[in-house]
This record gives structure tokens, sequence and C-alpha cells, in this order.
């Protein structure tokens, strides 16, 4: 899960070969939770505390990243993190300060990405989604496919 979890932090280009596949990310996934419930499985034939102690602790863990990774909980760390600079420098636009903050986190996304997600998503509401999305490996939404012509 370790490997997995590299190889779809990287960005599309930086991945291997077989890993650019479309079935790569699904496959993964469901090898994830194959190997997952196996494990279970094991722990339960073994030792029914065990199993339920294992399968609390994963659950509590998996709530928990839920959460975290939510987008109201990202948006309302921006908020702090926006009314915070905010206080400190008044004179900074709000794109400027939503831009600055992006940048903090995320120095590798360059200025010119950053630059127009702040134009695209003007509000600490929709520029949070947004954020929340891209730092999730969100790659755009779903085409029709290729047209028979």
């Amino acid at each position: 899960m370790l490997a997995a979890a590299h190889v779809r932090g990287l960005r599309y280009f930086d991945r291997p070969a077989l890993a650019r596949n479309a079935l790569f990310d699904p496959i993964l996934g469901g090898l994830k939770w194959v190997l997952l419930l196996s494990g279970l499985i094991l722990i339960l034939l073994a030792s029914r505390a065990v199993f339920l102690a294992t399968a609390t602790a994963l659950l509590v863990l998996w709530s928990y990243r839920r959460v975290i990774r939510s987008d109201f909980f990202q948006e309302r760390l921006l908020r702090r993190d926006f009314l915070v600079l905010r206080r400190r420098r008044p004179e900074m636009s709000d794109g400027e300060i939503l831009f600055e903050l992006t940048y903090r986190k995320h120095p590798r996304w360059g200025p010119e990405l950053i630059e127009q997600m702040v134009r695209d998503y003007p509000t600490i509401e929709s520029f949070a989604r947004m954020l929340s999305r891209m730092e999730q490996g969100y790659r755009g939404f779903k085409g029709r496919g290729l047209s028979s012509r």
C-alpha cells in the first residue's frame, strides 16, 4: 500500500509507464481492498478479540482521515489562515492572500497555476473546495471518451 500511495502521488508524466494506464488506479484500489479484507479474515480466524480491536482501530483511523481531508474541514483551515494573514498584512487583497497561503503549502505547483486558481475561484469557499480536490489527486472531469466518426 505504501508503494501505491507513492505512485498515486506522482504527477502523470513522472509515473512509470505501467502506472499511466487508465485502469492502474482502479486495479490498485481493488487490490488494496482485497488484501485488507483477507488480512482481517486471517485475524478473525486467529482471534475474535484482536479482530474487533483491529477493525475498530482501522475504522477510527479511516474516519479521522475522511474528516481531515473533507472539503468542510479544509475550508475551515483555509479560512482560519486567511483571517490570520489578513490581520498581519491588511494591505493585501483577498487574491494575494489566497495566493500566498497556497504557495506556502504547495510551492511545486508554481505561481502561474496558483494565480489561475485564484482567478477561477475567487471566494474562500470555492478556492478551498478546488484546493482540497487538487490535494487529493483530482484529475479533472470524466470525458465521454472518443466519439465515433
